[in-house]
């Protein structure tokens, strides 16, 4: 990461959720940097978030974050991008890192006797898994229409994406939220695909500033990992989101007619 390209930000709908944070440097941030933005954010443990050296780091990561504050911050762009999602999602995040953090402890201390805590696959198990998965690659799905989102569950890619592309940003949006999808979106190439949180809706959403959506739905998600909605990965229905209106330069019929990248359906739980 040897420069900042910021004008590239600035035309790729993508990244507009993170839009005013990547605003707010004029270079790759290090991490003396991270202190000039202002937002304090503090985990359930008590902890005020900080983005620090994996280097200073004493503790396994969700641990450290959740005890201390100390988010492992490599200076690259996956670990940027992720710090620009505490800032962008900061109620998610400390929610996110809270399930990771009560979900390592529920596991029973006679099967990690012996052991460090994260070293041991019980500490894993799906609701983790699936925290990760809507961590590093998920999408908000924002919608007021039931119907778009049924398209969506049902893998009907064309109905979604060119027979309503009008519907995109008024009754249907996604707001990236993993940081390794927009780690992705720097050289994007077709096959990639986020997995998706739907959050219903009223119309007048749509109408709110980005701000204010993004504030909105920051509660409701981490209103709903904290209820313990998210237990699988299969909660989460995929997307393949170069197909999202004005999100590929070639979306041509040829594109869209691509089996490969937009897949039939295969029968998996919808979100309820």
């Amino acid at each position: 990461m040897t420069s900042w390209p910021l004008d590239f930000f600035r035309t790729i709908p993508a990244f507009a959720p993170i839009l005013p944070f990547l605003s707010h440097f004029k270079r790759p941030p290090e991490h003396a940097d991270w202190l000039t933005v202002t937002q304090t954010i503090q985990t359930q443990g008590g902890a005020t978030v900080r983005f620090v050296d994996p280097d200073s780091i004493t503790q396994y990561y969700e641990l450290e974050i959740y005890q201390l504050g100390n988010v492992a911050t490599r200076l690259n762009w996956h670990d940027t991008f992720n710090a620009m999602v505490w800032q962008a999602y900061p109620k998610s995040k400390v929610a996110l890192n809270a399930l990771h953090y009560h979900a390592m402890h529920a596991v029973p201390a006679e099967q990690t006797a012996g052991q460090g805590i994260e070293e041991h696959p019980a500490t894993r198990g799906a609701q983790r898994d699936a925290a990760t998965l809507f961590d590093e690659c998920g999408l908000i799905l924002p919608y007021s229409n039931p119907t778009l989102l049924e398209l969506m569950i049902s893998h009907q890619w064309n109905a979604l994406f060119v027979d309503n592309p009008s519907a995109w940003g008024t009754e249907i949006n996604a707001l990236v939220f993993g940081h390794a999808t927009f780690e992705n979106l720097l050289a994007p190439f077709i096959g990639l695909t986020g997995k998706c949180w739907p959050v219903l809706v009223e119309a007048e959403f749509f109408s709110l500033s980005l701000l204010e959506q993004r504030q909105h739905l920051d509660g409701i998600i981490a209103e709903q990992i904290n209820q313990r909605w998210l237990q699988r990965p299969r909660q989460l229905p995929p997307l393949p989101y170069l197909g999202i209106p004005n999100w590929w330069p070639e979306q041509t019929a040829d594109f869209y007619a691509n089996q490969s990248y937009f897949r039939t359906h295969q029968r998996h739980n919808a979100p309820k």
